[in-house]
C-alpha cells in the first residue's frame, strides 16, 4: 500500500482506510469491506489518492481474517490497474468512435465476412437497398449485385489479399430498381489477419444521370435532336475500327441543302430553324437501321452507313433526293426543298477521318457544280481537281503582285456602218501553271473573295488602256468590263469606281460596267448603286439578257445604256422561228428604252445577214476573237463592212 499510495507506513497506520479512497468510491469500498467482515471474500475496483495528488485505480480482493473461528479483521490484496484502465478507456473510446462513424455515416456501410456474406450494416445500408438489417444479414453480396459478378468476385479477392478497391457499379434494391453506386472496399484486419471487408457505398444515381445528361447535351444537336459534330467524330473512329477488323465497307454521305441561304433571307433565322427541324425529321424517317445521321453545322448533315454496298448507297441517296423533292410549309408559305449529296466509301485501311471527310466534301462540291439536287461519288479525278484548285487558289492570290494578269479586248461592230464602236475587256491569266481559262479561275476568285482585288485591277487597267489609246490619237471607244455580283454588292463599289476614274483621269462616258440580271435580285439596293454610278457618266450594260426569267422586270426597274443579248438566242434563231421572234422582241424593247443593243456570240455570215437590217451592234468570233492590246491596235481602223456586205 505504501508503493501504491506514496504514503509511509506510519501515516497509513494513523488513518482509517476510507480517508485514502476517492469520495466516489467510498461506498463500494465500504460495502465490500463489510462483505469480507461477514466472512465472504470479494473482488472489486476502487480508486485511491496518491500522496502526490493523482488518482490510482486499484483492483482489490478482500479476505476475512479468521482466528479460532472468529473474524478478527480483513486482509486486502490491491493491484494497480491504472494502465489497464487507460487502455480499456481508449478501447471504449475507439469503439464509440467506430459506432458513431458506422451508425451516423451518410454513406451506406456493409461489413462482409470472408465468404462474401453480410454480417453487419448501418441504417443507410438499409435505406439504400430497401432491405432491413435482418433481411440483409446472411445474404451474399451477389444477391444485390448480380451484374458483372466475375468482376465483383475478383475485386473482392483483391481486398481479401490486402488491396483496397474502388469502383462504380449497379446494385438492385428490394423493389428491383437499379441503383448506381460508388464503392470503396477495404480489408478488416484483426490481430494481423484479414477477417472480412468493409464496403463504403455511396448512391451516385443522380450524379450518373446528370453526367449522362451532360454527355448527351455534348453529343446532341439542341435544335434538331440529332447527334452533333462531337458525336460524329467519336462515332466515325469506332466505325472505322470495326470496318478494319471486319473487312467491311462503310460510306459517308455529306448533305447540304441548296436553298438554305434563301430560306434564311426570306423567313429569317426562326424560319431557318423551322426548316432544319422539318428536313431533319424527313431525313431521319428515310434511314435504315444501319444508317446514322448527325448535323455537323448549319444546313450540313452527315450520314454514316455501315456494312453497305455501292448499290445500297445509290439507292439511299436516290431515296433521300426523291423524298426531299417536295415543298414544306414555313410561316404559312410553301418552300421548295432540294439538296446535294457527296458520297465516299471507306475501302482502304490507310484512310483517315480527315481524308474521308475531304473526299465527301469534294463529291458534294462536284454535285453542286453539276447543277445541284443530285448526288456524286468521290473519284480520284476529283482529288486531282482539288489539288489543282488548291494550287490555283494559292497562285491566284499572288497573281496581281506578280503581274500575271492582262486584258484582251473583243471588238463590237456597228452592223449598219461597219465601224468599231466599242470593246469588251476580258481578263486573261498567265499563271505559273500555264494558261488558265477564265471559266476555271473566275469561280475560284468568286468563292475566295479574290474577285474584289482582281475586279478592281481590271477596272484600273481598262482605264489605263483608254488613256494609252488616247495618247496614240486613236478614236474614243467605250470600254466595257464585267463586274461580278460579289463586287457589285460591296457597299463601297460606287465610291471605288469614282476613285479609279479620278486617279486615272478617265472620262466616265468612255467606261461601261456590265452586270448580269442575277446581280439585280435586290432591285431596290441595286437601283441606288446604279444611279450613283451613272451620275459619274459611267454606262451600265445588262449582260446575257434573255437568259433569265426576270430580264424584263430588270430593265423595267432601272435605267440602263446597253442590252447585251445572250448567245443562246442567236444560236437557235436560224432554225427556230420562236427564238427569232423572241430576239426581235428583245431588240425592239431595247430600242424602246433608248438602249444600245449588242448581239453576243455572232459567229457566221448567215447570222450577220439576218441581223444587218436590225440596226444592232455585233460581237463575236465572226469579227474577231478577244485580242491583246497590240493586235487590236493593228486592226483598229479596219473597215469591217467588207465582212458585213
Amino acid at each position: 500500500m505504501q508503493t501504491l499510495s506514496g504514503y509511509p507506513k506510519h501515516e497509513i497506520m494513523q488513518k482509517p482506510f476510507h480517508e485514502f479512497i476517492d469520495h466516489d468510491y467510498i461506498e463500494v469500498t465500504v460495502r465490500h469491506f463489510r462483505i469480507a467482515v461477514n466472512g465472504k471474500p470479494s473482488t472489486f475496483e476502487t480508486v485511491c489518492f496518491h500522496k502526490q495528488g493523482h488518482r490510482v485505480h486499484l483492483e482489490v480482493t478482500n479476505f476475512p481474517i479468521i482466528v479460532d473461528g472468529k473474524i478478527i479483521g480483513v486482509y486486502g490484496i490491491a493491484k494497480d490497474i491504472s494502465k489497464e484502465k487507460v487502455t480499456l478507456r481508449l478501447v471504449e473510446e475507439n469503439e464509440e468512435r467506430y459506432r458513431s462513424l458506422f451508425e451516423h455515416n451518410l454513406d451506406a456501410i456493409f461489413e462482409v465476412d470472408k465468404n462474401g456474406t453480410y454480417i453487419n450494416m448501418n441504417h443507410m445500408a438499409e435505406k439504400l437497398t430497401g432491405f432491413s438489417k435482418e433481411e440483409l444479414i446472411n445474404m451474399n453480396i451477389t444477391s444485390i449485385i448480380p451484374k458483372n459478378s466475375e468482376k465483383l468476385f475478383n475485386a473482392f479477392l483483391s481486398v481479401l489479399n490486402g488491396r483496397a478497391q474502388r469502383g462504380e457499379h449497379s446494385l438492385v434494391n428490394k423493389t428491383g430498381q437499379l441503383v448506381q453506386v460508388d464503392t470503396t472496399a477495404v480489408p478488416i484486419n484483426k490481430n494481423g489477419n484479414i477477417e472480412g471487408v468493409f464496403a463504403i457505398v455511396r448512391d451516385i444515381t443522380d450524379k450518373t444521370q446528370y453526367e449522362m445528361k451532360i454527355k448527351e447535351m455534348a453529343y446532341r444537336d439542341q435544335l434538331t435532336g440529332l447527334p452533333n459534330r462531337n458525336w460524329f467524330y467519336s462515332k466515325i473512329q469506332e466505325v472505322m475500327e470495326h470496318a478494319k477488323l471486319s473487312s467491311k465497307h462503310f460510306a459517308i454521305l455529306a448533305i447540304d441543302f441548296d436553298n438554305f441561304k434563301n430560306i434564311n433571307d426570306t423567313f429569317g433565322h426562326s424560319g431557318g430553324d423551322q426548316f432544319l427541324m422539318k428536313v431533319s425529321s424527313i431525313l431521319r424517317s428515310i434511314l435504315r437501321t444501319k444508317d446514322q445521321i448527325s448535323r455537323i453545322g448549319g444546313d450540313e448533315f452527315v450520314i454514316i452507313s455501315e456494312d453497305t454496298t455501292e448499290n445500297e448507297i445509290r439507292q439511299l441517296a436516290e431515296d433521300i433526293i426523291n423524298k426531299m423533292n417536295q415543298t414544306i410549309i414555313l410561316q404559312d408559305m410553301e418552300s421548295a426543298v432540294t439538296l446535294s449529296i457527296g458520297i465516299t466509301v471507306f475501302k482502304n485501311n490507310s484512310e483517315t477521318v480527315e481524308t474521308l471527310l475531304k473526299q465527301a466534301d469534294l463529291a458534294l462540291y462536284n454535285a453542286k457544280k453539276k447543277g445541284k439536287n443530285n448526288y456524286q461519288f468521290f473519284t480520284e479525278s476529283l482529288s486531282k481537281e482539288a489539288t489543282r484548285r488548291s494550287l490555283l487558289e494559292n497562285a491566284l492570290s499572288k497573281a496581281i503582285s506578280n503581274n500575271e494578269f492582262h486584258l484582251h479586248y473583243q471588238p463590237q461592230i456597228d452592223l449598219s456602218t461597219g465601224e468599231l464602236v466599242g470593246v469588251e475587256a476580258l481578263l486573261r491569266w498567265n499563271s505559273p501553271y500555264g494558261f488558265v481559262s477564265p471559266i476555271e479561275f473566275i469561280p475560284i476568285a468568286e468563292e475566295t473573295n479574290l474577285i474584289l482585288p482582281i475586279g478592281e485591277w481590271v477596272m484600273k487597267e481598262a482605264c489605263r488602256q483608254i488613256n494609252r489609246w488616247k495618247k496614240l490619237g486613236l478614236p474614243n471607244l467605250v470600254v466595257s468590263v464585267n463586274v461580278s455580283a460579289r463586287q457589285f454588292h460591296d457597299e463601297t463599289f460606287p465610291q471605288k469606281v469614282k476613285e479609279i476614274l479620278e486617279s486615272e483621269h478617265v472620262d466616265g462616258h468612255l467606261f461601261e460596267i456590265e452586270i448580269t440580271e442575277t446581280v439585280m435580285l435586290n432591285i431596290e439596293a441595286a437601283t441606288k448603286k446604279i444611279e450613283d454610278i451613272r451620275k459619274l457618266g459611267v454606262k451600265i450594260a445588262i449582260d446575257d439578257f434573255g437568259a433569265g426569267y426576270s430580264s424584263l422586270n430588270v430593265i423595267n426597274s432601272i435605267d440602263i445604256d446597253t442590252l447585251k443579248i445572250d448567245k443562246l438566242l442567236i444560236d437557235h434563231m436560224m432554225e427556230n422561228k420562236r427564238s427569232m421572234s423572241i430576239l426581235l422582241t428583245i431588240i425592239n424593247v431595247g430600242k424602246d428604252i433608248n438602249a444600245k443593243v449588242i448581239i453576243e456570240g455572232v459567229e457566221t455570215k448567215e447570222q450577220v445577214q439576218l441581223l444587218k437590217s436590225l440596226n444592232v451592234i455585233a460581237q463575236g468570233y465572226y469579227f474577231s476573237r478577244p485580242l491583246p492590246n497590240e493586235e487590236l491596235q493593228s486592226i483598229w481602223l479596219t473597215n469591217w463592212r467588207k465582212l458585213i456586205d
